[in-house]
């Protein structure tokens, strides 16, 4: 193959400025602005679409704590409204007890005034003309139903002499009753005693007492309206209460 030399010194060659070369420049810039606007475009999008979603979950989750706190809320208020409630029935419960009670208050002291009442005219019976028999009759009472062959009577404070002979005709007729009901043995072996040591309390009537003293059955006034006003008692309040 041939050689060529060169001789002397080497020169650079430069490429001549064209207009083609600055439109190429031009456009690159355009290019690149386009570039700068689609990106900045495409961010704007992109922080305005992440804005909406934020701006969404954000009013999602307010409106979740909103319908929360309404649900406290209604659950408290219907707590509230179920404890009224409660309360407002064991007032009622309370307040019907309690007149009740008053009621039933009342008709004791009317039932007790009646009591006291009849008990303060029992004094007047011992003065009557029918004290006598009505004492008689409370011994006989009072011997059958201890129903013994030895017994003793007394009497209250002040009517030794009216239980005294009422006991002695009380004491026959028992011998009669004994007769009647009981053995001949029985019947003859009665003996009523009068105790003279008088009662510690009492209106009128007696007390007997039987096998050796450990039987007593007090037969006075005041346990005789005692028993009436006890054995009358649903009487009384249906008369006085219907």
């Amino acid at each position: 193959r041939p050689r060529y030399l060169c001789r002397g010194p080497l020169v650079a060659l430069s490429t001549p400025s064209t207009p083609a070369s600055k439109m190429n420049d031009v456009e690159i810039n355009q290019q690149i602005k386009q570039m700068q606007q689609f990106i900045h475009q495409e961010a704007a999008e992109k922080a305005s679409e992440i804005k909406l979603k934020a701006d969404e979950e954000f009013n999602i989750e307010k409106l979740r704590m909103v319908e929360a706190e309404k649900a406290k809320i209604r659950a408290e208020y219907e707590r509230k409204e179920k404890q009224i409630e409660v309360q407002k029935r064991i007032s009622q419960s309370n307040e019907v007890r309690l007149g009740r009670l008053r009621c039933l208050k009342a008709r004791d002291d009317a039932m007790q005034a009646i009591l006291a009442e009849t008990a303060a005219k029992l004094p007047s019976l011992t003065a009557g003309s029918g004290y006598a028999s009505l004492l008689e009759k409370l011994i006989l009472e009072a011997l059958i139903r201890i129903d013994e062959a030895k017994v003793s009577v007394r009497g209250v404070a002040g009517q030794a002499p009216a239980a005294q002979k009422a006991c002695t005709a009380a004491a026959a007729k028992y011998k009669d009753w004994a007769a009647k009901n009981k053995d001949a043995a029985f019947a003859s072996s009665i003996e009523v005693a009068w105790d003279s040591s008088p009662l510690a309390a009492g209106i009128g009537g007696v007390e007997v007492s039987g096998f050796g003293g450990k039987i007593s059955l007090t037969n006075t006034l005041q346990s005789r309206l005692m028993l009436a006003y006890e054995t009358r008692l649903p009487k009384l309040r249906a008369a006085l209460f219907a």
